[in-house]
């Protein structure tokens, strides 16, 4: 079945020391933190909210530039698609990041950490971000 409609979603790549932010979800999968646009919301206001949501504890937040933008053909259901926009951010945290109840662990990882560890979707923008250190 042709997909009808479409998702919005937005994630981000955080950088520190030379590490980025990666989290593991509630099943078990690691990823960068975000998530889904709400209705009225820009995707930055989104992205904002997202990042306040999923980590408590954040303080400041910069949304640098988009990495990379990909269509996901499935999402909840079989006929909606999912957009996800991922940026680079600058944030700072209050101590270590703290998480939400979406969200099991956290970790700095390398390039090569990451890269072997989030869903296939994280890989051009964490490969993006990296090409700019």
């Amino acid at each position: 079945m042709a997909e009808k409609l479409f998702n919005v979603g937005c994630k981000a790549v955080i950088v520190k020391d030379n590490k980025v932010l990666i989290v593991k979800n509630t099943k078990g999968f690691w990823e960068v933190p975000g998530g889904r646009i709400d209705a009225n919301e820009s995707i930055e206001e989104a992205l904002h909210r997202e990042l306040r949501e999923e980590l408590p504890n954040i303080k400041a937040i910069v949304l640098d530039r988009v990495l990379d933008a990909r269509r996901l053909h499935k999402d909840i259901k079989e006929d909606v698609s999912l957009v996800l926009v991922f940026y680079k951010v600058d944030a700072d945290f209050d101590g270590e990041p703290a998480l939400s109840h979406e969200h099991q662990d956290h970790m700095w990882a390398t390039k090569k950490d990451a890269l072997e560890l989030v869903y296939d979707t994280c890989k051009v923008a964490i490969e993006n971000v990296f090409a700019t250190y």
